[in-house]
């Protein structure tokens, strides 16, 4: 019996171990490939290149004998475009990406994608020439003498924003040669719109190249796809193929930018473009001449790196290694090279010969712009000038074979997966394996990169903030190092002082370029340093103005804002519009208090019991020929010699360290904006002066003596005050520059809340409140030229208060305004008032 068991048991223990195996070989448990390893998956983006690529997969696949140890499996998944191929390839959903060379700029500094092989084509030169196409006679404002500036207007075919022959180059070009101007230093889209008409130029309204979403459609109206196609790379115009068809069958297109292996493939093959000729065109060059489409050795406008593929720089070297042994094998088997390829010593004078391939009887010319030769390609000693590793295949009896796949052909189109003028790659070692290398070596020069880095240079260099405290410095570094992780231009510098007063002076003599000021800090630096507001802060209520309110305590009803005398006061900051000089000019001018002429200080010392009021020991916020006042500084908090500055150094500065002063401070009153409640009180802020401070622990006093609600701030507060402005030097190129890098940065960093990933503008770090920028603030609004004036701004009643408690407050007439010269028209007309009225004294002397 024993034995039976036995027997059964080992029976049953094989045929479970069968079974488990046949469920292995059936896949069951199959293992599942790894992406760089077992498989690469290539990344496309059209369908065209998809099918061609998975043509590629199965013919690879089929032939795997001869690859031996070089094989990978090939895998092929489409995109729906070039970013998204380059966001795959940086996730690792995708191995290879093949680019063009401004493209493969985009991909290492966004996306930290190296380049492994760059194509090489003709007699093995890594490079290509960018050339401007115009029909024949075209464009007669473009002659020489005239130059390139007679493009202005020109209605443009491009093949896409951010390819290096076809965008970047032409731009870079006429910026440099042909009058166009910079106008955005962070979108190189803009400043081609100020030059060229409606014109055709895929992805100029793609997020990468519109990053705050305001690019007109200018370059896009020339486009010709439907819904969801239209301007984007899966545009029919899109490509240098599609540049060339915008010029030929859009009867509005009046020049496409291209290189000159497009006119190889799409117009000298005469099968991509129907019905036209090399005849019905010309190029023109740099200087305004004009060549046959065949001469663009010496008539482009500059030589640009060939493309390249792409792999993540997360890929170990042995990976990349195999990526590069795998697509050189690729060369060799399925390389054969196009047809229509131009050999060494052919750029003019195209012949075909009895087989129907291309020759030329071109002697040697001379090179215009090309410092390098095409033609005399640099080997070093040694190096083999056998320009492709294709080896035919042949049978037993020596017959050419078919190919099952073709690498550098494109049936009906041109440039699938690699470009079809492609010959071979060129290995990229792995000091090679930046992308700088591809737009910076032998075979090139420095002009491509130069390129890249000049269409977004900027004419202002940096943009230097002032602040006031270390704690809004803190907070401008951590500003600067996030601007610059966004490669946003110009750079910004941080500037510290040690007052707003000491900000005004150090702009004023170019030390710093802008700092945020409070509206009655505004008036101040237009008046005396002729400084103009540029962006305005806007608040929660979309509104870039708020109210100042006086806060008292539910608890505490008897205080009554008619009558404050011996009160304990809380205030922003001395000569600050919400938290001072609104609710001394309403006090003064009802009578409550004696106003001593127009000295405000002096006026609420007498009245008030103690305060504080930051910044009433400095001889820079009160009038001059007053005394400080000690008791407008008794309830201040700050340690040390901080008490009482006015700036982040003082517990009580500002709106939130008035209600704080208020709290646990001694203090009757808070003169702050309306939004300062609810920003302290409901658990807004963990301090422990404000953990149990409920909304309905405070309210408003009003004119008429009443108590209301925190929210109804709108019957009962003191005036409205304008909103914080950025203000800078009277240079509207400056400003201009200053106001985009400042909405770029309200793009990619306008948050209103704390972010340990990121930064936030309009956040501070508790204890501190409205560093830099106010926290109840929630954009900065661009103000245009016309309304770059203190006067437009402030309005009449701020500047009406200021006078009532402040006898060096300046006269309206003399803020900055509005006019082209930064000078008010009030202003103007007194300075002609007084030449008028010494012209007549002088003429009634000499009678």
């Amino acid at each position: 019996m024993r034995v039976l068991y036995f027997i059964h048991f080992v029976f049953g223990a094989v045929q479970a171990s069968y079974y488990r195996s046949e469920s292995i070989s059936n896949g069951i448990h199959e293992i599942p490939k790894v992406e760089g390893t077992d498989i690469v998956t290539w990344c496309t983006t059209s369908v065209p290149e998809q099918k061609k690529c998975q043509k590629l997969a199965k013919t690879v696949l089929q032939d795997k004998g001869l690859f031996g140890k070089d094989f990978i499996e090939v895998q092929c998944k489409r995109a729906f475009d070039i970013e998204e191929c380059m966001t795959w390839v940086d996730q690792g959903d995708a191995s290879l990406v093949a680019l063009d060379a401004g493209e493969v700029y985009v991909a290492g500094r966004y996306h930290s994608l190296v380049p492994l092989l760059q194509e090489v084509y003709g007699a093995g030169e890594p490079y290509q020439y960018a050339v401007a196409v115009v029909k024949k006679g075209g464009l007669p404002q473009v002659q020489p003498g005239i130059g390139l500036s007679g493009l202005r207007g020109a209605r443009a075919c491009f093949p896409g924003v951010g390819s290096l022959a076809g965008w970047v180059m032409p731009i870079h070009v006429l910026i440099k040669e042909g009058g166009l101007k910079i106008t955005d230093c962070n979108n190189h889209v803009k400043s081609a719109v100020e030059f060229f008409g409606d014109s055709c130029a895929p992805n100029s309204l793609k997020d990468l190249y519109n990053p705050i979403g305001d690019n007109p459609d200018q370059l896009c109206k020339l486009c010709s796809g439907g819904a969801g196609v239209r301007c984007t790379l899966a545009d029919p115009y899109a490509g240098y193929e599609g540049a060339l068809k915008c010029l030929v069958s859009n009867s509005t297109g009046e020049i496409a930018f291209v290189r000159d292996s497009t006119i190889q493939h799409a117009l000298l093959s005469h099968k991509i473009l129907g019905g036209v000729t090399e005849a019905d065109f010309e190029l023109i060059c740099r200087d305004g001449s004009r060549a046959t489409v065949t001469q663009w050795e010496r008539c482009n406008w500059g030589r640009v790196p060939a493309d390249a593929v792409l792999t993540s720089s997360v890929a170990l070297p042995s990976q990349r290694a195999k990526f590069q042994n795998l697509l050189m094998k690729i060369v060799e088997l399925y390389g054969e090279p196009n047809p229509m390829n131009k050999m060494s010593n052919r750029t003019d004078s195209y012949q075909q010969d009895a087989y129907g391939n291309w020759l030329s009887s071109t002697t040697e010319q001379s090179r215009y712009y090309d410092g390098f030769r095409r033609n005399q390609f640099d080997r070093t000693e040694g190096e083999s000038t056998t320009v492709s590793p294709y080896k035919p295949r042949v049978d037993n009896y020596g017959q050419p074979i078919e190919l099952p796949f073709k690498l550098f052909q494109s049936d009906g189109t041109t440039d699938l997966l690699l470009q079809d003028s492609t010959i071979s790659f060129r290995v990229l070692n792995e000091e090679e394996q930046a992308a700088q290398h591809i737009l910076n070596n032998k075979y090139v020069g420095d002009q491509a990169e130069k390129a890249v880095i000049g269409i977004r240079d900027c004419p202002v260099k940096r943009a230097t903030l002032c602040v006031t405290s270390e704690p809004e410095y803190d907070k401008c570094i951590k500003m600067r190092v996030a601007l610059k992780a966004a490669f946003l231009s110009p750079v910004l510098v941080c500037w510290r002082a040690h007052s707003s007063r000491h900000c005004e002076r150090a702009i004023a003599d170019g030390t710093a370029d802008m700092a945020l000021f409070d509206a009655a800090d505004m008036l101040h630096a237009a008046y005396k340093y002729r400084l103009v507001p540029f962006m305005q802060e806007v608040y929660s209520s979309g509104d870039s103005w708020y109210y100042a309110v006086a806060v008292g305590k539910e608890q505490d009803p008897d205080t009554d804002l008619t009558y404050l005398r011996g009160k304990n006061t809380c205030h922003t900051g001395i000569g600050m519009a919400a938290g001072w000089i609104y609710p001394l000019a309403y006090l003064m001018s009802n009578g409550w208090i004696r106003p001593y002429g127009c000295d405000g200080a002096h006026a609420a010392a007498q009245y008030f019991s103690k305060s504080c009021a930051p910044g009433a020991l400095s001889s820079e916020y009160v009038d001059s020929g007053t005394v400080p006042h000690d008791n407008l500084c008794h309830l201040c908090h700050g340690a040390s010699f901080r008490r009482c500055r006015r700036d982040a150094s003082e517990d009580y500065f500002g709106h939130v360290g008035a209600i704080r002063c208020m709290v646990e401070g001694g203090g009757d009153v808070a003169f702050v904006r309306h939004t300062a409640p609810a920003e302290v009180a409901g658990g807004r802020r963990r301090e422990w002066w404000a953990r149990d401070l409920l909304v309905d622990d405070l309210q408003l006093m009003c004119p008429d003596g009443t108590r209301a609600k925190v929210h109804e701030y709108k019957h009962c507060n003191l005036g409205k005050v304008p909103g914080s402005v950025l203000m800078g030097r009277a240079n509207h190129t400056e400003l201009d520059t200053f106001s985009n890098l400042m909405l770029y940065a309200l793009q990619l960093y306008g948050a209103t809340v704390n972010d340990d990933f990121s930064f936030s503008m309009f956040y501070s770090k508790p204890p501190y409140a409205d560093l830099i920028f106010s926290d109840a603030a929630v954009r900065l609004k661009p103000l245009p030229h016309n309304r770059r004036s203190a006067e437009v701004i402030a309005g009449t009643s701020l500047p009406r208060a200021a006078r009532i408690i402040s006898c060096d407050a300046p006269q309206a007439s003399y803020y900055i305004a509005s006019d082209p010269d930064f000078l008010s028209s009030a202003y103007k007309c007194g300075i002609v008032g007084h030449l008028v009225a010494i012209s007549l004294f002088f003429i009634a002397l000499l009678r």
